[in-house]
C-alpha cells in the first residue's frame, strides 16, 4: 500500500488548550468559554471550573506536559502524513483541528474524533517510564508514548469507518479487528505492526513465533463459529497476555485474536489484489476467511 500522497494538502492545527486554561487567572474564565464554549458543559458551575484552573496538582501535571512538549508535539509530520493517507482514500474526509486536554487521571482516555475536531488527551503521552504513571499496568504504559499519537488517531478513523459485523460469532470479532489494523496500516504505511497492536518487542516476537500454534489452537477448540462473549477478554480486549488457561500464557502477547484477524485479512488482500480498501472493508467476514486461504 505504498501511495504518492505528495499532492494532497493537510495539515496538522493544534490548538493547545491545556496551556490556555490550566495556571490561568480565574478572571479569565467567560473568555476561554467564550472561546472554547464546546469543552464547558452548562451542567457544570463556573466554580468548579475557577477551582480547576488554579488546582496544584493540574499546574504541577501542566509543567510536566510542557516539559516533554514544550512548543509541537514532536509528532506533526507524521500526522500530517496520516490526514493525507486519510484523504486519499476517503476524500470526503477532512483533517479535524486538534484541541489539546487532560484526562483527569483516565488513562484510557487518549483520542475523541468528531467531524471537525480532535480532542487530544496530552497527558497520557508523557512516557512508558515516567513517574506520573506510577500504578499504571505495563502493558497500558508501553502505549503512553507520544509514537502512540498518530497510531491513536488512525484508529479512531479507522473506527469510524469500519463497520462493526452484526454477527457476534468470534471469527466475525477476529476479521472486524483486522480490518481495523489493516486500514490503520493503510494510515500510516511507515509504521511498523507491532506498533499499531501496542505491543512491545518481547510481545510482538512472541506472536510472530506462536501464529501457527495459537491458530490451530483455535480450530481445535472450534472458536471460530463460537459467540461466548468470554472469548473477547480472552482473546480481544487490550491485556497483559492472552488467556489459553496454560501455564504459559503470561509470556503470551495480550489481544493476539485481534493479531490473527490482522494476519487473515493481510492475506486475503494478498491473494485478491482487485479489491480495492473501501471493498475490503464492507466484505463479508466469511468470504474474506474464505477466500484468504489461510494457513499459517
Amino acid at each position: 500500500m505504498d501511495i504518492d500522497v505528495s499532492k494532497i494538502d493537510a495539515e496538522a492545527k493544534i490548538i493547545r488548550f491545556d496551556t490556555i486554561f490550566y495556571g490561568n487567572n480565574p478572571e479569565n474564565l467567560p473568555r476561554i468559554k467564550k472561546q472554547f464554549p464546546y469543552l464547558f458543559p452548562s451542567s457544570i458551575p463556573d466554580s468548579l471550573w475557577r477551582k480547576k484552573m488554579t488546582d496544584s496538582l493540574f499546574i504541577d501535571l501542566k509543567n510536566e506536559v510542557n516539559r516533554i512538549f514544550p512548543d509541537s508535539l514532536g509528532v506533526e509530520n507524521e500526522l500530517i502524513n496520516l490526514f493525507k493517507h486519510v484523504k486519499y482514500y476517503f476524500p470526503k474526509r477532512n483533517e479535524p483541528v486538534i484541541i489539546t486536554i487532560y484526562s483527569d487521571w483516565d488513562y484510557l482516555k487518549k483520542v475523541y474524533l468528531s467531524d471537525s475536531l480532535a480532542f487530544l488527551f496530552l497527558d497520557n503521552y508523557l512516557g512508558k517510564d515516567n513517574p506520573v504513571y506510577d500504578g499504571i499496568p505495563i502493558y497500558i504504559r508501553q502505549t503512553m508514548r507520544k509514537e502512540y499519537i498518530p497510531v491513536d488517531f488512525a484508529a479512531r478513523f479507522a473506527e469510524q469507518i469500519v463497520p462493526y459485523p452484526s454477527t457476534k460469532d468470534f471469527l466475525h470479532k477476529l476479521i472486524y479487528h483486522g480490518k481495523l489494523l489493516y486500514l490503520q496500516k493503510a494510515f500510516l504505511p511507515q509504521t511498523h505492526d507491532s506498533l499499531l497492536l501496542g505491543y512491545s518487542a518481547k510481545k510482538w516476537k512472541w506472536a510472530v513465533d506462536n501464529e501457527k500454534y495459537v491458530w490451530l489452537y483455535f480450530l481445535d477448540q472450534n472458536l471460530l463459529f463460537d459467540t461466548d462473549k468470554n472469548l473477547d477478554k480472552r482473546f480481544l480486549d487490550p491485556a497483559p497476555f492472552s488467556k489459553f488457561y496454560s501455564e504459559a500464557d503470561r509470556e503470551s502477547a495480550g489481544m493476539i485474536g485481534r493479531y490473527i484477524g490482522y494476519q487473515i485479512v493481510k492475506t486475503y488482500a494478498k491473494r485478491n489484489k482487485n479489491v480495492d480498501l473501501k471493498q475490503l472493508i464492507q466484505l463479508d467476514a466469511q468470504t474474506i476467511f474464505n477466500r484468504s486461504k489461510y494457513k499459517p
